[in-house]
């Protein structure tokens, strides 16, 4: 983006509440000493104007809309227009309860997923009363820290201790916690002090300071319109910096030199690590995984799309593109939506682990913020598995320790169990686990008191439509307690919408589908996923299971990359409280080649009932038969017009569980 000449300010901006609008030739900006600059920041979509079409430049700039700013800025948001969600009439991608939980911030407000997103990249974190006070005005201090943490995300790196310290006369009244921030952005010439040579960390800003806060913040985020002579640097990697040690005007002569030199750890160009001996990736934005270095896709190809902060096992990379993998699986993203940790800088990573009572515990690390969340106990931890120990995994079930070496293979039942399965549960055992394991019971959620779960009652609709459309009523009573919060959620109270269907816009509220009942969600639920999700001939088939990123429902319903993990979780914490009627009951295998024919019979000549294109997707076994000297799988159909099919030994084999 072309330089501009911007004055000292001392400010903070934020970004319009409403929906982007045509800027009228004569307008209140029209004339503003800042027009120019609250312009362009309005052609690249990150600010707006107001109902009626007033601009409102000198209107102060609360913490929601700067948070909103951010985001749109940096392109740190979840992308959640995607055509991916659109075609599948899926819910927004989520943000789990441990990661966003302010009391102030709630489903169907307007900033609700500005600050989710902000969340997830690391980028606000609330205050200790868990509030977000989206309506108090931004201050200075506060917004240094936003940006700089936006600036941290993208991969703008600051050695603080070689810059200049800060001499305002009011230094002591800056927070501690803001301090290194003020000073990192006032280097950058982002923030710049008073004349008086004041800071005023409470002050808050105006719209047109914040966009010239943002235009320059934006500069160190853009690529340079003429590339320097010596394009790429081959580095030396340490804890908090890294040093150039040769520049190279080829990406390939870089990696070269780096490979044979002892002392490089990496390649960079403009202070962005391009390649690495080791180390992880994480995103900094929605993106979507593609199967070809070029970064394209034919219909029904390995595709996923994961949110910002998602992280990655890094294989290798170009000076465009990185090759990572996702779930067992291999793909390629753009280094504009990627960033690459060395080892040597890492500050941590996702792990598993045992708990007490011997169940899988999964803790997912935010490489932005340092933060570690889980969604609680998912599953039978491995038998191999140590208390106090942790275990490092890329697909859920190959397990390898902190030196690399492998521990185990151990897939977790709920998440690789095919769900035309009927469930063993009935209807009010269902109910007494709604009842019984609701956690807001006495508590405000939503800006509700409940005294009771208001999913009770719901158990004979999911065993109605496990009945009518083979689809499992404990995944289908999972499926809704993770998407509706126990049903607490707005668009649960007010739409009985418990699946999130419709809610793929900026205002997830307004646009989630309403329902007369909560029957009528879980069929509409149930109907759609069978339909789409469960039946070979799919649009959305990558296997009838909950599975991730590399097969199963999780590949196209949501970008959250642990989605299948923590809804099989609630059917492990549902099955674990009612009893084990469920866990392990059915004997799994799963398929090693794709395009594999299902049958009528034990022999290559009987009919191809259908056909799962396709490998690594589990099946359930229901006994054997021997066919001309082979073995033959007597297996759950798939297909639901059939109760079972036959499939040849030799393109199966056993699913190792943990148990």
């Amino acid at each position: 983006m072309k330089k501009l000449l911007l004055m000292a300010i001392t400010a903070v901006l934020a970004l319009s509440l409403f929906s982007p609008s045509l800027v009228q030739a004569a307008d209140d900006l029209s004339g503003h000493r800042y027009e120019k600059e609250m312009r362009e920041l309005m052609a690249l979509g990150v600010i707006s104007g107001y109902p009626g079409g007033s601009i409102q430049p000198e209107r102060e700039v609360t913490r929601a809309e700067f948070a909103k700013m951010v985001i749109k800025t940096f392109g740190l948001g979840t992308d959640i227009e995607s055509a991916q969600f659109k075609s599948a009439g899926l819910a927004s991608p989520e943000v789990t309860a441990a990661a966003v939980n302010f009391k102030d911030v709630q489903a169907g407000q307007w900033f609700y997923q500005p600050v989710m997103d902000a969340v997830q990249a690391g980028i606000v974190q609330g205050y200790p009363d868990k509030t977000f006070k989206p309506d108090a005005s931004i201050t200075r201090e506060q917004m240094a820290t936003m940006v700089s943490r936006a600036l941290t995300a993208k991969g703008v790196k600051v050695d603080v201790a070689t810059t200049a310290a800060l001499e305002f006369k009011d230094l002591s009244t800056i927070l501690k916690d803001h301090v290194t921030d003020v000073r990192i952005l006032s280097h950058l010439g982002i923030l710049q002090g008073n004349s008086d040579g004041t800071f005023k960390p409470k002050d808050s800003s105006k719209r047109w300071m914040v966009a010239l806060v943002m235009l320059r913040a934006k500069e160190h985020t853009d690529v340079p319109e003429v590339p320097v002579a010596k394009e790429f640097q081959a580095v030396t990697v340490t804890a908090d910096k890294t040093t150039v040690v040769k520049h190279f005007d080829a990406f390939s002569e870089a990696k070269k030199y780096v490979q044979g030199n002892s002392n490089t750890q990496a390649v960079e160009r403009s202070n962005k690590v391009l390649w690495m001996k080791q180390g992880i990736a994480f995103t900094n934005a929605f993106t979507e995984i593609y199967p070809t270095e070029a970064l394209k896709a034919s219909a029904g190809t390995f595709r996923p799309y994961v949110p910002a902060s998602t992280e990655l096992k890094f294989l290798d990379a170009t000076d465009k593109t990185v090759k990572v993998e996702l779930a067992g699986k291999i793909g390629y993203i753009s280094h504009s939506v990627l960033r690459l940790i060395p080892e040597q800088q890492k500050k941590g990573q996702s792990y598993y682990e045992v708990s007490t009572a011997g169940n899988l515990v999964h803790k997912i690390y935010n490489h932005s913020n340092g933060s570690l969340a889980s969604a609680g106990e998912i599953g039978k931890a491995p038998k191999e598995f140590v208390a106090g120990m942790k275990y490092y995994s890329w697909d859920g079930a190959t397990f390898t320790n902190a030196s690399g070496a492998l521990v185990t293979e151990a897939h977790q039942y709920f998440n690789k169990l095919p769900l035309r399965t009927a469930s063993n549960y009935t209807a009010a055992e269902l109910d007494k686990y709604l009842n019984d394991a609701f956690p807001y019971k006495g508590k405000t959620q939503n800006g509700k008191m409940w005294t009771a779960s208001p999913l009770v009652g719901t158990g004979k609709f999911f065993k109605e439509m496990e009945s009518t459309y083979k689809v499992n009523a404990l995944y289908l009573m999972a499926h809704a307690i993770h998407e509706s919060g126990w049903g607490t959620s707005k668009i649960a109270q007010d739409k009985f919408n418990l699946y999130g269907y419709g809610a793929v816009d900026a205002d997830p509220y307004k646009a989630a589908f309403a329902y007369a009942t909560f029957r009528e969600s879980i069929e509409y639920a149930a109907q759609k996923v069978s339909a789409n999700y469960l039946t070979t001939t799919g649009g959305f088939y990558n296997g009838a299971y909950l599975g991730n990123k590399g097969g199963g429902m999780n590949v196209r319903y949501a970008s959250d990359a642990f989605w299948g993990e923590k809804i099989a979780g609630h059917m492990y914490r549902a099955d674990l409280k009612l009893g084990n009627k469920d866990l392990n009951k059915k004997n799994l295998g799963i398929t090693t080649t794709d395009g594999l024919n299902f049958r009528s019979g034990t022999s290559t000549a009987t009919t191809a009932l259908y056909t799962i294109k396709p490998a690594d997707v589990p099946v359930v076994i229901n006994g054997t038969a021997t066919a001309a000297g082979a073995t033959w799988y007597r297996v759950q159909s798939e297909d639901s017009k059939y109760a079972e099919a036959y499939v040849h030994g030799a393109y199966i084999k056993l699913l190792p569980l943990a148990k």
